[in-house]
């Protein structure tokens, strides 16, 4: 394959994630909750819930709720700084993309 040969994996033609749990858990301990979306501007919104006798011994409170925002323009810096710190070579993040079915263009040389 050339330089200018570009392959794009097969994948079910589908809507871009927009919202992701991140942590759920429920026990004795207390519940937490984390989550992720993408707002109508394109701002990153991380929020979370905790309660029970964990949030109280690490927070003081019994309960708590917290949230992040992103800024769209921010965005690229993030997922940047996280690709440079998840992946070493490009086959970890082709298998990645593979095993979440995130369609890509792809080019060897």
């Amino acid at each position: 394959m050339n330089s200018d040969d570009t392959t794009t994996k097969p994948t079910a033609e589908r809507e871009a994630l927009r919202a992701l749990v991140l942590n759920e858990s429920f026990g004795e301990l207390g519940n937490n909750y984390l989550g992720a979306e993408i707002d109508e501007a394109g701002a990153l919104i991380v929020s979370g819930e905790a309660s029970g006798p964990m949030c109280e011994a690490m927070s003081g409170e019994l309960a708590s709720d917290t949230w992040l925002t992103l800024r769209a323009r921010w965005k690229d810096e993030l997922l940047l700084r996280l690709l440079a710190d998840r992946f070493v070579n490009a086959r970890e993040l082709n298998d990645y993309l593979d095993s979440h079915a995130i369609p890509s263009e792809r080019r060897t040389a």
